[in-house]
C-alpha cells in the first residue's frame, strides 16, 4: 500500500467552529435569561376577590372563564352585567353635591339659626359639618345597599323579590325607610318654614316638591348602584388587574429578548463574512 493510499483513507479535514465573540456571547447570556424570566413570570402569586392565593396562571385562567360566562349570558339576552353609564354616575354624584348638599345645609342652618346677615360662626360650622355628615353618610348608606343587593338582580335588571332573603328584605326595608324619613324631615321643616314665612298657600307645594327631590336623588344613588354590573364583573375586574402587571413584564421581556435575538443573528453573520474575508 502506497502512501497515497493510506492518504486517501484519512477523514477529510472539518472546518473549525467560528468562536463566538464576547460581545455575542453576552448577548446570549442576555436572551437566554430573559427567556428565562418570561416563562416564570406567569408563575408568580397574586390574591384573588375571596383572598385566596394563586399563582398568575390560575388567576388569567379563572379571568378567561368568567369572561366566557359573561359573554355567554349576554349573547343569550341578558343584562345583568351591563355597567351603568358614565353620565349616569356623573348626574348622581352632581345630584347629591349640588341638589342635596345645599337643600341639607338650608335645613342644618335653619336649626342652628344662622344668621346670613353675618353667617360666620360656630353654628354655620356646626350646620357646614352636619350637612356633609349627612348628605355623605345617606349616600354612601344607599351606595353600599344598592351594591349588595347587585347578587339578587335577573337578566332585565332588576330586582327578583321573591328569591330575595330575609336579610335582604330587611335591607330594601332599611333603604325605603331611610329614604322615607328623608322625605318626611324635608317636607316638614319647609312646610314649617314656609308657614313661618307667610306663604301658607305655597307651603304645602314648596314642601313636597323639596321632600320629591330629596326622594328622587335618594332613589338614584340605590338604584345606580344596584344596576351597575354583577358579582361576577368584581370578580373579573379584580382577576384582570391583578394579572395586567405580570403580562406587561412578560410583554416586556420577550420584546427585549427578540430584540437581542436579532442584534445576536446580525452579529453572527458580519462574524460570519469577516471569517470568509479572511479565508
Amino acid at each position: 500500500m502506497t502512501s497515497t493510499d493510506q492518504t486517501r483513507n484519512l477523514p477529510l479535514p472539518q472546518p473549525r467552529p467560528r468562536r463566538e465573540t464576547p460581545a455575542g456571547d453576552l448577548l446570549l447570556a442576555r436572551v437566554q435569561e430573559l427567556n428565562y424570566r418570561s416563562a416564570r413570570a406567569m408563575e408568580g402569586h397574586v390574591v384573588g376577590p375571596h383572598g385566596q392565593n394563586l399563582t398568575v396562571g390560575e388567576a388569567q385562567a379563572r379571568a378567561e372563564l368568567i369572561d366566557r360566562l359573561i359573554e355567554l349570558e349576554q349573547l343569550r339576552g341578558s343584562q345583568r352585567h351591563r355597567r351603568v353609564g358614565k353620565l349616569t354616575r356623573l348626574l348622581t354624584l352632581l345630584t347629591v353635591t349640588v341638589v342635596d348638599l345645599p337643600i341639607m345645609l338650608w335645613l342644618a342652618s335653619s336649626v342652628f339659626n344662622v344668621d346670613w346677615s353675618d353667617p360666620l360662626g360656630l353654628p354655620l360650622a356646626i350646620s357646614v359639618v352636619i350637612s356633609v355628615l349627612a348628605t355623605g353618610g345617606a349616600a354612601t348608606a344607599l351606595h353600599h345597599l344598592g351594591h349588595n343587593q347587585r347578587q339578587h338582580k335577573n337578566a332585565k335588571r332588576q330586582l327578583d323579590w321573591a328569591k330575595l332573603s330575609a336579610g335582604s328584605k330587611l335591607s330594601l326595608a332599611t333603604v325605603g325607610l331611610l329614604v322615607g324619613l328623608m322625605g318626611v324631615v324635608m317636607f316638614l321643616r319647609v312646610y314649617t318654614e314656609g308657614v313661618l314665612s307667610g306663604m301658607n298657600d305655597l307651603a304645602v307645594l314648596m314642601a313636597v316638591l323639596v321632600a320629591l327631590v330629596m326622594v328622587i336623588s335618594a332613589t338614584l344613588v340605590f338604584w345606580t348602584a344596584f344596576r351597575d354590573g354583577s358579582l361576577e364583573q368584581d370578580d373579573l375586574r379584580h382577576y384582570s388587574e391583578c394579572v395586567r402587571p405580570f403580562l406587561a413584564a412578560k410583554r416586556a421581556y420577550e420584546d427585549e429578548a427578540h430584540e437581542l435575538s436579532c442584534q445576536y443573528d446580525l452579529l453572527r453573520r458580519q462574524a460570519g463574512r469577516g471569517d470568509s474575508g479572511a479565508e
